[in-house]
């Protein structure tokens, strides 16, 4: 068996209106399913989503206070203020803000952009970047991505005589700033919809400002509008699907940097080159340093000045790999320390980089499917700051308001969230939030994946897999979907990457073959054999190389429901890589004295676990069944005890070897026998065989002299009956159906023999109730 890192569930959609979806929206059963999957039930719906970039984009002036924003930007612009962009230090914060700037500069008014500094500043308005601001003469600050959570500062700037534009879309608390004005899509319900990003919101201030969609902006609203993971569904699909069109065609310095170091100058960009080639390197700059190298990058007006923007950030993107792997490393190692038992995992420390803990935090949410809380702490400030990501039964940004006592300063969403904190309160943070995750279902702490469709190898193609492209862009909300492909065969796998941590497979079904990759899976090589029947979940794609275009399957995930057996007889593989199992897990099984006095220093044939190794062969098969009932993975190790090659003396042998004990004179007994076996090409071994029988049948008896000798009382047998003739049959018929078989043929004689044990099992069961 391989279990499956989470539960896949089938969702359960009514047949009837998938068929109504086939006849009336002209989709095929494939995709019809999958658009049921997704609420869209009617051909209407579904055709509107399909067909999502005809769709009009909504009015920006449906925000109540659209108009009063537009009004006093343009007054300031017509009055020579100075604008300042507020912005954040994430891709949806350095997106917006870039934005904003263009449509800003494009209307004449003077615009420049702030970035804080997370290590000093945090998250969102500061009190002290504000003053900064007015002091420095602007007239009017926007916040983009950010400022719903900034009362304090709010109520600052009000203090100070200059006018606050909010424009964001965190989850907001039940006491708003007092700004002038406000643009958040989640608080304003006049607004039809309220899942846009920052840059969503952003992109609808400059569709307000220049009376018409911007589209020459479609490029930078896409990146934030993926890489924060907002749901890809109204206004963020259209937003996705016709961004990622502009992406493709853009002439903007900073994009084609970033095409160039991320090494996709040919190829068609899609929301993956957003949420793992661009995305990753943007927020670089503001997890390691400033964020405002990634800004100027977004806004240079010449390639040379972009590329070499766009270096630095590749470079920092490497680095904050490394510290990620570090902190990952040291935060598992806490959690398998301290905090197993807990349901909410806050785990903290002093030198860990605040700006990567999020990535870490979605890694063990990963791992453990629980809460999680990365906390670095400020000495010298006393206080910690950190991220947190969280499951869907546990709403992070509630859960952190019920603690907002002891949280000065938080802001996020459900899934996500920042916060500071006095050092002094992060036991008692812990104690809060795992108290408050105790009202939560054992069943909410079980990981579980939910799977659209279940094919064979055999029932995928380019031609499904262009099928299922109508539903992109994936995302939130619109997640590629989730393929489990079922009782596949494996024909090939191996480790592949730098540090052999990934994996790739080549599957089959007897007719047809299928590319997968892994990543980070690289670990199957060892637990899954390749003649196990193996299901694989994860999406599909079509890999283009060469000139060649085949189906590929990205593997999330993979199971294996039946016992594997692995072969390691005759020393094709080293032992070594059997007594590294973890023992709790693993039974040795030895059967003979020698191979128990040759494995005497470990713990043989103790309690019987999921991992079952046989060292040797047992007397009869048997023996074996005890072991089968509950085995997930058989090792199979048997040596080589040479009675296979070993013939069982003729009856001719046998007929000499008695009539020289009964007609060779007692003097020349031991002699003679050296002779005959020569004559004869008997061995030791054969030697022994036959004495062996003929004591047993009490042909051969010790005589007074201390020599073998005839029996003349002896009863008339057959050879057969000694119990070393037949031993003898038995070990050649258990080395040659479990030594001296194939892999295949081994497999076979294991199955009816779990079977055996299975049936044994249940009998036993049923005359115990």
């Amino acid at each position: 068996m391989y279990h499956s890192k989470k539960t896949w569930l089938d969702k359960a959609v009514d047949p009837l209106k998938i068929d109504e979806l086939v006849a009336q929206a002209s989709v095929s059963p494939n995709v019809a399913r999958l658009l049921v999957q997704r609420g869209l039930e009617t051909p209407a719906q579904a055709t509107a989503f399909l067909e999502a970039a005809d769709m009009p984009f909504h009015d920006p002036f449906l925000f109540q206070d659209m108009e009063k924003v537009v009004s006093r930007i343009k007054e300031a612009a017509d009055q020579g203020e100075m604008i300042l962009i507020y912005g954040d230090y994430d891709v949806d914060g350095v997106s917006s803000a870039a934005i904003l700037w263009h449509a800003l500069t494009e209307i004449g008014a003077m615009a420049e952009c702030y970035i804080p500094n997370r290590f000093t500043e945090g998250y969102g308005p500061n009190e002290a970047a504000f003053r900064w601001a007015v002091e420095e003469g602007f007239g009017l600050i926007i916040t983009v991505d950010c400022g719903i959570s900034g009362i304090k500062e709010a109520a600052v700037l009000k203090e100070l005589g200059v006018d606050l534009i909010i424009t964001d879309h965190h989850e907001a608390k039940d006491v708003l700033p007092d700004a002038y004005a406000m643009i958040h899509p989640g608080v304003d319900n006049n607004y039809p919809f309220s899942k846009l990003a920052g840059a969503g919101v952003a992109f609808k201030v400059a569709q307000a400002l220049l009376e018409r969609v911007p589209t020459e902006l479609l490029d930078l609203a896409v990146l934030g509008t993926i890489a924060d993971l907002v749901p890809l569904v109204d206004e963020n699909r259209l937003l996705a699907t016709k961004g990622i069109e502009a992406l493709n065609a853009s002439e903007r310095p900073g994009i084609l940097a970033l095409r160039q170091v991320c090494s996709l100058t040919e190829d068609e960009l899609t929301e993956e080159s957003v949420g793992f080639a661009f995305g990753p390197r943007i927020n670089a700059a503001g997890r390691l340093d400033s964020a405002m190298p990634a800004l100027e990058m977004l806004l240079a007006e010449t390639l040379e000045e972009a590329v070499v923007l766009a270096n630095q950030l590749d470079q920092q993107n490497k680095q904050r790999q490394d510290i990620v792997k570090q902190i990952a490393e040291e935060a598992t190692a806490l959690v398998e320390e301290k905090y197993l038992e807990d349901r909410v995992l806050v785990v903290d420390a002093d030198n860990w980089n605040p700006g990567v803990v999020g990535i870490v935090a979605s890694r063990l949410v990963e791992k453990y499917h629980r809460p999680v809380i990365m906390l670095c702490h400020d000495v010298e400030k006393g206080t910690a700051k950190g991220s947190g990501r969280s499951i869907a039964a546990f709403d992070l940004f509630a859960e952190l308001t019920l603690c907002e006592d002891i949280l000065p300063h938080f802001g996020g969403h459900p899934a996500a969230a920042g916060m500071t904190l006095s050092s002094d309160d992060v036991v008692s943070l812990r104690e809060r939030l795992n108290a408050q995750a105790a009202k939560l279902p054992d069943e909410a702490f079980i990981a579980t994946i939910e799977i659209d469709l279940r094919l064979h190898v055999s029932d995928v193609s380019i031609g499904l897999i262009e099928e299922i492209g109508r539903l992109a862009p994936f995302g939130m909300g619109n997640p590629a979907p989730r393929i489990v492909i079922e009782d596949a065969k494996i024909r090939d796998m191996k480790r592949i990457g730098r540090d052999l941590t990934h994996l790739k497979a080549l599957l089959s079904d007897g007719t047809s073959e299928l590319d997968g990759i892994g990543f980070g899976f690289g670990d199957a090589v060892d637990e899954i054999s390749l003649l196990a029947e193996v299901s694989l979940m994860g999406s599909l794609n079509i890999n283009e190389w060469n000139g060649f275009r085949k189906p590929q399957l990205m593997i999330q995930d993979l199971a294996v429901a039946d016992y594997q057996l692995f072969d390691y007889r005759g020393g094709k593989k080293p032992l070594t890589d059997i007594f590294e199992l973890p023992q709790e897990q693993t039974t040795l099984v030895a059967f003979s004295d020698e191979t128990k006095q040759k494995y005497a220093e470990r713990p043989l044939n103790g309690s019987i676990q999921e991992n079952i190794v046989f060292l040797d062969l047992p007397e009869t098969e048997e023996a074996f069944l005890p072991y089968l009932k509950q085995a997930e993975r058989i090792y199979c190790a048997f040596k080589d005890e040479g009675y296979y090659f070993e013939a069982i003396p003729s009856r001719e042998d046998f007929k000499h070897y008695f009539n020289y004990f009964a007609k060779c004179p007692r003097e020349e007994l031991r002699i003679g026998l050296v002779r005959l076996s020569k004559t004869r090409k008997w061995s030791k071994r054969s030697i022994n065989f036959m004495h062996s029988v003929f004591s047993e049948l009490d042909f051969l008896v010790t005589m007074e002299d201390g020599l073998p000798g005839v029996n003349p009382d002896a009863e008339k047998r057959d050879l057969t009956e000694a119990a070393t003739y037949k031993r003898h049959e038995e070990r050649q018929r258990l080395e040659q159906q479990y030594i001296y078989s194939s892999l295949a043929q081994l497999k076979e004689r294991f199955d009816t023999l779990v079977e055996a044990a299975k049936q044994e099992e249940m009998t036993w069961s049923s005359n115990s109730i």
